[in-house]
């Protein structure tokens, strides 16, 4: 790490000046080229930088040594008579969030506060603020919801929605570590209400600004919500101003232009469009476009168009690449101009892309009337434009099968004539098809049998029809169903 950070126009900043005051003509703030000249890399890695143009990075960035980690106020502990600490979520660079339960309207919550040592600084006070008024003035199904904002031993927290369930990366991984990519209608799923969500955070008056993976959440029944606005930016609905914010982000999704302090509202809300486009990128690809992990990085892909993504995954042919390819274009000027443009054009190309692939032929079997009339409007919304028939028995659906194999089983595990075990062990001896099976009564023991068989999924009944929608998703997603 750098002591001291080199002149502003000394040689040793040149390229970086010359680079970024190239973009759409705008102004470079000091402190990027700063932090570019020493070499840091902020926004994924690194300690916590001993020098004041970080007291405003993301509080997401870095990775504190122990012995400056803060879990908060200790399990039990009561906050302004209401909250009671259950225990810890999660911490960055700026502080922590908790895990509470309302006491007087019984309902979890969130508590995020900053950490102490940061807590006498009045300029993360000040953006403290300015986040929790930034989720306040927002209320959507798709963005994280605040509750309230106070104090506690001299430490500002706010209470806001628990969402349970997982973060869009950390889901992402788990797919990418199993060697699978999210389906392509999930995907798409999750980026449409992604893209509602910051829609509505840019109508309330909002710039996000650290638009990325782990800052959005995927609760149940497939919904998401985007959270962390640490970095957000709030702007004059009537002049179009935007507030003075600093510089700071998580290089892969942040767009080349953002850190130019000269650019109207209009413009830098395509920073966050920019942004959409890397997630989307990423969700249907499984990496982002340029492979941008340090400032460095960022400099290196300035001017770069993506690789087509239909290169990247051939089933999607290139229905997408123009759409992503506008939403990645270098110059805001010429990006796609806004949220709701760019959630038209994603819903225009997953119309074209449906239209051009191999129906889908799908068999249920399940001697369960109700279940099936359960199945098949799930699976009809999951896969739309899919052939679905329905089987009482495992005997006349292997027998479906075996004349015209399938792209996607769902099966019971407990049926008369064949059950669960013998048709998938059945149609595995001839085909490699993605199979999930259902059942009301088993367990670890059968999937532990059922996955040695090559089962793709095993859900318990009752089932959340989301789940089975998941499932089913991801297993023709492995599957590789391909286009015509």
């Amino acid at each position: 790490m750098h002591d001291q950070h080199p002149p502003m126009g000394s040689p040793a900043t040149a390229p970086y000046d010359a680079a970024f005051r190239g973009i759409a003509g705008a102004r470079v703030t000091d402190g990027l080229t700063q932090a570019l000249c020493a070499g840091e890399r902020f926004g994924t890695l690194g300690e916590l930088p001993s020098y004041p143009e970080y007291d405003d990075f993301d509080d997401n960035c870095f990775t504190l040594p122990p012995e400056q980690q803060w879990e908060g106020p200790a399990a039990g502990t009561l906050i302004d008579g209401t909250y009671r600490v259950i225990g810890p979520l999660g911490q960055g660079g700026m502080g922590t969030v908790l895990l509470a339960v309302d006491e007087q309207l019984e309902r979890d919550v969130a508590i995020k506060l900053i950490r102490p040592s940061q807590a006498t600084t009045d300029k993360v006070r000040a953006r403290f603020l300015t986040e929790a008024r930034a989720m306040a003035r927002t209320r959507h199904p798709n963005v994280v919801e605040i509750y309230a904002f106070g104090e506690i031993d001299g430490v500002p927290y706010f209470a806001m929605e628990h969402v349970p369930g997982t973060s869009i990366a950390d889901w992402l991984d788990g797919l990418l570590f199993e060697g699978k990519l999210p389906g392509v209608e999930q995907a798409l799923d999750c980026m449409d209400g992604i893209c509602q969500g910051l829609a509505a955070i840019h109508s309330s008056g909002t710039l996000h600004g650290d638009l990325k993976p782990s800052n959005i959440l995927l609760g149940a029944y497939g919904r998401v919500a985007i959270a962390d606005l640490g970095l957000s930016r709030l702007f004059d609905l009537q002049s179009g101003e935007a507030g003075e914010h600093p510089m700071a982000g998580t290089p892969a999704y942040m767009a080349p232009e953002y850190a130019c302090t000269d650019l109207s509202s209009e413009l830098l809300k395509r920073s966050d469009v920019y942004a959409l486009g890397v997630l989307a990128y990423e969700l249907l690809s499984g990496d982002t476009p340029f492979g941008i992990i340090s400032p460095e990085d960022m400099l290196a892909a300035l001017g770069r168009r993506p690789e087509p993504i239909s290169r990247r995954r051939p089933e999607l042919r290139d229905a997408f690449d123009g759409v992503l390819a506008r939403a990645l274009e270098p110059d805001p000027h010429t990006r796609t101009p806004s949220v709701e443009h760019f959630r038209r054009e994603l819903i225009e190309a997953r119309r074209a892309w449906a239209a051009g692939r191999k129906s889908l032929r799908i068999l249920v079997a399940d001697d369960d009337a109700d279940f099936r009339e359960l199945a098949w409007e799930t699976l009809s919304y999951a896969f739309p434009g899919a052939a679905i028939e329905l089987h009482e028995g495992g005997a006349t659906a292997l027998a479906a099968h075996d004349a015209e194999p399938a792209d996607l089983l769902v099966i019971d595990l407990e049926m008369p004539d064949l059950n669960g075990v013998e048709l998938t062990a059945a149609v595995r001896a001839h085909h490699d098809v993605p199979i999930v099976v259902c059942t009301a009564n088993g367990g670890a023991g059968d999937w532990r049998l059922l996955s040695s068989l090559g089962a793709d999924g095993f859900l318990v009944k009752p089932l959340d029809p989301f789940a089975l929608a998941t499932v089913a998703q991801n297993a023709v997603g492995a599957g590789g169903i391909q286009p015509l």
